[in-house]
């Protein structure tokens, strides 16, 4: 079975932020992922996260247009917290006090340890802080796997 590809708010907001240089390199970058055989996943905290997000940096209908189109897609798994995932990643943070992380994110580095996940959709180095690979950021290119991860660190600090 194939592992999906875990996606982030950061990504998803070059997506929705058509005014940043990398919307056109993010949007073509989600689009490949979407005919990724293994599919994406995220959390409802980065559909809430990115929600927000996009509503005070953008504004209201941007913010409505991403989250329904996410929601929209049957590409994309949602994973709603639930209180062990919940659990685990109030652990992770308690067990990184030097690591400025959110909720949304020590949800996201648990979901993608309980599910064997190793690569996001992401710009967020925290990501590969905590042993993941990032998917690149630089968009798709021809002949390339969109999937060949941008950095391949490993550490076995992944919560579980």
């Amino acid at each position: 079975m194939i592992s999906p590809v875990f996606v982030d708010t950061s990504a998803l907001y070059e997506v929705a932020d058509r005014g940043s240089p990398r919307h056109g390199r993010f949007e073509g970058q989600l689009r490949d992922l979407l005919a990724y055989p293994g599919g994406l996943l995220t959390t409802e905290l980065v559909l809430a996260e990115i929600h927000a997000l996009v509503l005070h940096r953008i504004g209201p209908g941007p913010a409505l247009v991403i989250v329904e189109g996410l929601v929209a897609s049957p590409r994309i798994e949602f994973l709603a917290i639930d209180a062990a995932l919940r659990t685990a990643a109030l652990s992770l943070l308690g067990s990184r006090p030097g690591r400025s992380y959110s909720l949304a994110d020590a949800a996201s580095f648990a979901t993608m340890a309980r599910r064997k996940i190793d690569r996001a959709f992401t710009l967020d180095m925290d990501f590969v802080a905590e042993g993941f690979t990032v998917v690149p950021s630089l968009g798709p290119q021809p002949g390339r796997d969109p999937l060949r991860g941008s950095s391949t660190s490993r550490r076995s600090r992944r919560s579980g």
